[in-house]
């Protein structure tokens, strides 16, 4: 099977000039690349990176650091996941933060674009949540850069909870059970709209993603993976490119990249960072999402637009979308251009089929 696999790998370590990753069929499957991938990060073999990347090195989740003024306590997380689950923070009674952030749909929706109030369907995918406590920026456009900001724009969003600061005080504060969770966790005072988004970031910074294989293979090495998934692995971080964007403890740089997604001038545009910088090379950028519990987590993409992992893998092996400007664009300075980063990849089947298995271990 890994046949074709390790002919392409020897190849493309080649003309790298990675002449140490080199290895034969007979070596795929021998202590050979273990040996490279035997200890910790740290020591595996140094990735190849397409221009402009910015690698962090993998590793585990560090704790998750708490803002001097909104530190954690267990009657704040309680709180902040009772107020999660709370219908009575939409305009319509109906929404609750878990209608689009299910705990059973690993704190997504399942949808390719969530609902909304009155039944409005949102432009973007309900992103999951494993890993908010770590990121410093938040939303696909990356508009809010901390998880108290954040909470405050689905709650007023007219397509999304459509409710009112002023509304959701009145009704809290009308709670006799609530008066009294929120005093335990801020101490005395009435109940606010602040108060209100710091329980619910706290809350979401105790969340943590569900241990893996691949947390394992991150502490014993990769005696825990497959041979298949040892060369997905080897893969992600060579040929495929991957790793170039998805990379760090977090698996995401963090950054902004433009996928050729954007549906410019047509009906499901989305102008995705450029809406909050105003600059153009952002047209059609967005945050680069967590592949933690990625398998858990579709439909992909800001838009949704990929159902499963196997369309994301051959999204990526034929370079991305590279639309192309009509007549009427052609002098347009922000028709949206395609991250340079992304190029046709060549993957073979069984090369896919490793990095899918690779895939599935997050």
């Amino acid at each position: 099977m890994f046949r074709d696999a390790i002919a392409v790998l020897t190849t493309m370590t080649l003309l790298f000039g990675i002449a140490a990753l080199t290895i034969s069929p007979v070596e795929a499957r021998s202590p050979s690349l273990r040996d490279l991938y035997s200890g910790p990060p740290e020591t595996w073999p140094r990735p190849v990176l397409a221009e402009g990347a910015v690698f962090t090195e993998f590793g585990v989740l560090p704790p998750v650091v708490h803002p001097p003024d909104n530190q954690a306590s267990p009657a704040k997380v309680a709180l902040g996941e009772s107020l999660f689950n709370e219908r009575r923070l939409s305009g319509s009674g109906q929404l609750a933060c878990a209608s689009c952030h299910s705990p059973e749909l690993g704190f997504g929706d399942g949808l390719q674009t969530s609902f909304g109030h009155d039944r409005q369907r949102g432009t973007r995918n309900a992103q999951p949540l494993f890993v908010v406590g770590w990121m410093t920026s938040l939303f696909w456009d990356g508009r809010s850069s901390t998880l108290e900001e954040q909470a405050a724009a689905p709650l007023a969003h007219p397509m999304e909870m459509a409710a009112r600061p002023e509304m959701i005080e009145a009704r809290l504060n009308a709670d006799p059970e609530y008066r009294q969770a929120f005093e335990a966790a801020f101490g005395p005072g009435r109940i606010t709209i602040a108060r209100v988004q710091q329980a619910l970031a706290t809350f979401e910074r105790s969340l943590r993603p569900r241990r893996t294989k691949y947390d394992r293979a991150l502490r014993q090495g990769a005696e825990v993976l497959s041979d298949e998934e040892l060369l997905g692995l080897h893969l992600f971080r060579t040929k495929a490119g991957c790793a170039s964007c998805h990379n760090g403890p977090l698996l995401s740089d963090q950054r902004f990249h433009n996928l050729g997604l954007t549906f410019y001038g047509r009906a499901r545009q989305d102008l995705g960072r450029y809406d909050v910088t105003r600059r153009p090379a952002d047209v059609g950028a967005f945050r680069t999402p967590s592949l933690r519990n990625i398998r858990r987590t579709g439909p992909y993409m800001h838009n949704g637009l990929l159902p499963d992992l196997d369309g994301v893998v051959n999204f990526y092996n034929g370079g991305a979308a590279r639309p192309r400007p009509r007549p009427a664009q052609a002098d347009d300075p922000l028709f949206p251009v395609t991250s340079p980063m992304l190029k046709p990849l060549g993957l073979t089947p069984s090369e896919r089929e490793a990095l899918m298995a690779f895939l599935e271990t997050l």
